[in-house]
């Protein structure tokens, strides 16, 4: 059975609530998309450096069916979006060499309540893609708002992901050795170009050029670099790029501003 989404509820700060509250959304829910995939054993892979698709798909199909739950879950409580996603990927081994991929996916179902939104704003349009789905959306409240006043909305979350594993022979083969282990650095390099053409095979693939939510581009991106594996199994690199994808507001859409909002440097005080 597939987790209910849990209305009232929601992981935004006072001041989170009162930065959405000030443009008119309200937090309909927490929502929650999540998905275990099995990739198969390590038996089955090719031990010869190269990509291990069944964990790059496995990454890719999981992710797909984690956000496509959270959309149900934040269209049944009525809500236009999802803002403050933040994902948890992991990688555990089962009896029998099993890899098994989970893919866990939180954030705040929100809406637009024109009666509780300045007068100004009152008639901003949906923000809810062409064919009537919810965004989603890893931006923080405050991101949100600023985008918005920018004139641009958010789409959905683009990820692309790549696991390249490492022949053991050639790992073993610089042991003691002072000089680069050549075979490593390039595995980063391979998996960083294939994980960002995967992003861009997903993102136009589900929303292709030309369409009313076609991407102008894609803002706080994230890249994610992890080595596992090691010792009688093959080494693993994974390499994670994610962002959300942004397209522009409507025309009429009161929340633009007439001017793009000045950046502003903020120094934390806490570090």
């Amino acid at each position: 059975m597939i987790a209910r989404p849990v209305p009232g509820l929601s992981e935004l700060s006072v001041t989170e609530f009162l930065t959405l509250a000030r443009i008119g959304f309200l937090p309909h829910g927490l929502v929650v998309g999540a998905c275990v995939f099995d990739a198969g054993t390590q038996y089955d892979w090719v031990v010869a450096t190269g990509e291990v698709t069944a964990l790059s798909n496995a990454l890719r199909q999981a992710r797909a069916q984690a956000l496509r739950r959270m959309r149900t879950q934040a269209n049944d409580l009525g809500a236009e979006g999802v803002v403050d996603v933040r994902l948890k990927v992991e990688h555990d081994v089962w009896k029998g060499a099993r890899q098994i991929a989970k893919f866990v996916a939180i954030g705040t179902a929100v809406g637009f309540d024109a009666a509780h939104a300045p007068t100004e704003l009152q008639g901003a349009p949906s923000l809810r893609l062409a064919d009537g789905a919810p965004f989603v959306s890893d931006l923080t409240a405050s991101d949100f708002a600023a985008l918005l006043r920018a004139g641009y909305r958010p789409i959905t979350l683009a990820m692309g992901a790549c696991v390249y594993g490492l022949d053991p022979r050639e790992m073993r083969g610089s042991r003691d050795a002072d000089e680069e282990m050549l075979g490593y650095t390039q595995a980063f390099f391979d998996a960083r170009e294939l994980a960002m053409e995967r992003l861009q095979q997903d993102l136009f693939a589900e929303h292709p050029r030309g369409s009313p939510d076609e991407p102008l581009g894609i803002v706080g991106m994230s890249v994610k670099e992890a080595v596992y594996g090691g010792g009688q199994s093959a080494p693993i690199v994974e390499f994670t790029a994610l962002g959300t994808a942004i397209a522009a507001t409507a025309a009429g859409d009161p929340r633009r501003s007439a001017e793009h909002p000045r950046p502003v440097l903020a120094v934390p005080l806490d570090r």
